[in-house]
């Protein structure tokens, strides 16, 4: 597959996203949350980054609070204003993440960044679309793959299950994930 396929694809999950039913977010979403949160990787992980959804990405709320309530650390993400790249604050509520364009959510107020990524046991990500071999395609911005590049941590996508494809095009991300989370399925990736 080509480059240009790679932005056919992208596109097309894009559009289908972005039609996605407000009751159908909710309700997979749901579903999704419940799922990471009988992970063993979840439930052993201590300090955990995990995003806010912006659009119709896959909800996070549910894990944020049930996160707080079993005393786990939870970092989110937003751009480091003095160094201009993507880094992780600590978050305690979800309702104190403010939209800082580009599709990322900030944590408001007074943010104790985190220091070192590997120091956090799991990193959940979002993505537009995802193959069983691990790979990940984002919105372009290579915000989370270099993030993901180097962590050594359990790395957990969410997604809707018609993100899941057969391969993602040539050149398309690398095996960035661990596990991908659907409303219909855990999928545990599978390197080539």
């Amino acid at each position: 597959m080509s480059t240009g396929s790679g932005v056919v694809l992208s596109n097309r999950m894009m559009s289908a996203r972005d039609e996605l039913d407000p009751k159908f977010v909710n309700s997979a979403s749901l579903e999704i949350q419940r799922r990471v949160l009988l992970m063993e990787e979840f439930r052993t992980a201590l300090r955990i980054g995990v995003y806010v959804a912006w659009g119709n990405e896959v909800l996070t709320e549910m894990i944020f609070r049930e996160g707080d309530r079993r005393r786990k650390e939870l970092y989110s993400p937003a751009m480091d204003l003095e160094s201009g790249e993507l880094a992780y604050f600590r978050t305690v509520d979800v309702g104190d993440v403010l939209g800082q364009g580009g599709g990322i959510r900030a944590p408001a107020g007074k943010r104790s960044k985190l220091r070192d990524l590997n120091t956090l046991h799991a990193l959940i990500v979002p993505g537009v679309a995802f193959d069983l071999s691990g790979r990940r395609m984002g919105m372009g911005g290579g915000f989370y793959s270099g993030c993901l590049k180097g962590f050594r941590g359990h790395r957990i996508a969410l997604g809707y299950d018609f993100q899941v494809v057969a391969g993602l095009p040539r050149g398309v991300g690398k095996h960035d994930i661990d596990w991908i989370v659907t409303e219909k399925r855990l999928i545990r990736c599978q390197r080539r």
